[in-house]
């Protein structure tokens, strides 16, 4: 069985503005998968070997075309209360053939 895909928050993001940009960029990262879970913050699913820095350059939070500040942490597990909707999205999400996509 191949592991599953890895999980990441996105949150804190500087502004208004660096969130629209980020969000624009998520929309960027096909086959990644992204849900807008608050302002200026999201969960993404990406390739299990996917690192954190990969992910903040690519949105735009990194070292790499900057659009502003966040933070980007890889969630090894999860707890807490949310919409039954979050929850299910997560676990399909983890285990959805996500295929490969070239680095922006």
């Amino acid at each position: 069985m191949a592991a599953p895909n890895a999980l990441f928050a996105v949150f804190a993001v500087t502004d208004a503005a660096a969130a629209a940009a980020v969000e624009a960029r998520l929309l960027t990262i096909s086959p990644w998968l992204y849900l807008k879970v608050g302002t200026g913050e999201w969960l993404v699913v990406a390739p299990n070997a996917t690192t954190t820095k990969e992910l903040c350059d690519r949105i735009g939070l990194g070292t790499v075309d900057p659009v502003g500040r966040g933070i980007v942490v890889r969630a090894e597990g999860y707890y807490g209360r949310n919409s039954k909707s979050t929850w299910e999205w997560i676990a399909t999400k983890q285990g959805a053939e996500l295929g490969i996509s070239a680095p922006a």
